[in-house]
């Protein structure tokens, strides 16, 4: 006879645990990282893949056998793994400053390219060659 009511499992955690790339893919995916652009921030979906369950959350399973969270502390369940938000604000965060840092580097190789780059320090304190201006 099936179960009627959720039962509640004890999570395994394995030290030695590594996700294989292909779940890191897979993961990554739902996280929303760009497999093409993005993978400097495959580390995220590897964490997020190794990272235990909150205090007072554990895994249960339904009569149908789905997977869900319940936090035994304040009576909340959910369907995602409690750390998956988490994960999917860090990827969003690191995927920012990566825009940012590539564009500065951008920025930085397109002045290069149009021979400009930064003015001497005292670029004020002295004057073009000819000018009537006087050095101070």
């Amino acid at each position: 006879m099936p179960p009627t009511e959720s039962v509640i499992l004890e999570e395994e955690i394995d030290e030695n645990f590594e996700p294989s790339q292909e779940e890191i893919a897979e993961y990554a995916k739902w996280l929303g990282i760009d497999m093409s652009k993005e993978k400097e921030l495959l580390w995220i979906a590897r964490e997020g893949l190794k990272a235990p369950l909150p205090e007072h959350w554990k895994p249960c399973k339904t009569p149908e056998g789905e997977i869900y969270y319940f936090n035994f502390s304040n009576g909340d369940s959910v369907w995602e793994h409690p750390c998956d938000e988490f994960y999917r604000s860090l990827y969003l965060e690191e995927k920012h400053k990566l825009e940012r840092q590539r564009a500065a580097q951008q920025a930085g190789a397109a002045q290069r390219g149009a021979g400009l780059s930064k003015p001497p320090l005292d670029v004020g304190m002295r004057s073009p060659p000819g000018s009537r201006r006087s050095s101070l």
